[in-house]
């Protein structure tokens, strides 16, 4: 690299890039765990050094996550924290204010370390994989669920064919009438709540069992 202050050599770390900048944020430099966000310039492979962050900004953390969700946001999610708990906040990072935000709705129950991320096509992180517990203590808690986190509203397109897809028996004589490439993607929705609805069932009814047997 040609200049700039480079950041410390470490592991476990995440990176994403925006447009001709790559970012990395945290990881492990020996045994500590960091929370400093660095820049590259990839025209001219200049660091920018330690990022000036104003306000509140995340812990320090490794085996996390960083994804673009707009040209100039970035998306922190999970890692593993300096006294190796599993973390499950997620943070909005701005380019252009050099702030953090801290996403407020999201699951306190279902940490995720090692895990992989991206973004949809409308602004949605879709994260996979990974583990819910210390890998450096036990290795057991694999997870094959996917998490998706909104991070931003959703189009009124959107919301129009969801309303459509969760009630469609209501809709049954109008559906027909639609345009067809509208058609296509009305029929996709209702085909999507279908399966979730019945996966709801399913998870329901296991759960009834489950509480009649332990009784």
């Amino acid at each position: 690299f040609q200049g700039g202050d480079p950041p410390q050599p470490r592991a476990a770390h995440t990176c994403a890039v925006l447009g001709n900048k790559g970012y990395i944020f945290g990881g492990r430099v020996l045994q500590t765990r960091m929370n400093d966000l660095h820049c590259l310039n990839l025209d001219t492979w200049t660091w920018s050094g330690r990022i000036n962050i104003s306000g509140e900004k995340p812990r320090d953390r490794s085996w996390h996550t960083l994804t673009p969700i707009g040209e100039d946001r970035l998306f922190l999610f999970g890692g593993l924290s300096s006294d190796n708990v599993p973390l499950s906040d997620g943070w909005i990072h701005s380019i252009a204010t050099n702030g953090w935000k801290q996403l407020t709705h999201l699951p306190k129950s279902r940490p995720r370390l090692w895990h992989t991320a991206c973004l949809g096509q409308e602004g949605e992180v879709m994260v996979f994989g990974g583990s819910k517990d210390d890998l450096l203590f036990m290795d057991t808690g694999h997870c094959s669920d996917l998490l998706i986190f909104q991070t931003q509203p959703y189009s009124l397109l959107r919301l129009c064919l969801d309303c459509i897809g969760k009630n469609s028996a209501l809709l049954e004589n109008q559906i027909p009438c639609l345009p067809s490439k509208l058609l296509q993607e009305v029929l996709k929705k209702i085909t999507f709540w279908a399966a979730m609805t019945h996966r709801q069932e399913r998870k329901a009814e296991t759960e009834r069992q489950s509480q009649l047997h332990s009784t």
